[in-house]
């Protein structure tokens, strides 16, 4: 535990002001669900999946950025390789707590019974897709602003245009019903994504 709480306090040190980046990302998702109050779940549930879970991921994308910067990745490699598991299951423990927070606050503040089992299995695996798809891809492309940016757009563009605009596989839920074809394809995408991420993981950091 307490060598837990050692890495906790180092990434903060090492990140700095980058490092509450999420914290404000939570604070606007509970300020827009009080705002536009609790009688559409479907929009409640978009500010999670759209600000949240997004901004949820930055943690490991900044921490693992240092890898690639001049002259560092051959040094830092092999640090990384061997708490790479503790990192992710720091960063999953974390915020999937403060998820779960969500979760009970809006079902306490929502009488209609939203959060299913569909829901709760596409809100973990979304997580989950999240906190690994934008690691994976600083691997492959070696740039923390390029990954970001990547990541916003794809996110942004699903968001603002619910899911309607480009023919790439969409993976955020905004109507329901929540099953049928549509609602399988979601879960193929994302658990493809979250394969191909981990094999992404694997080959250029834990393997190496």
């Amino acid at each position: 535990m307490n060598r837990v709480l050692y890495y906790f306090r180092f990434d903060l040190k090492l990140l700095g002001s980058l490092y509450f980046i999420p914290l404000v990302g939570y604070l606007l998702t509970l300020l827009l669900i009080i705002w536009r109050g609790f009688s559409d779940p479907y929009l409640t549930y978009a500010f999670l999946q759209g600000i949240a879970i997004p901004m949820a991921s930055l943690h490991l994308i900044s921490l693992y950025s240092s890898l690639y910067e001049d002259g560092a990745k051959d040094t830092l490699v092999p640090i990384h390789q061997k708490k790479v598991l503790v990192d992710i299951g720091r960063y999953v423990s974390l915020h999937g707590f403060v998820l779960l927070l969500f979760v009970g606050f809006i079902s306490w503040k929502n009488e209609a019974e939203f959060f299913d089992g569909t829901i709760i299995a596409h809100l973990i695996i979304l997580f989950v897709f999240y906190q690994l798809i934008g690691l994976a891809l600083l691997t492959l492309i070696e740039s923390l602003e390029l990954t970001i940016a990547i990541v916003a757009t794809y996110t942004l563009t699903e968001v603002v245009t619910q899911g309607t605009f480009m023919p790439w596989p969409h993976l955020f839920v905004f109507l329901g019903p929540v099953y049928g074809m549509e609602m399988n394809l979601k879960f193929i995408f994302l658990g493809l994504g979250v394969f191909l991420s981990v094999l992404q993981l694997w080959r250029t950091i834990a393997k190496r």
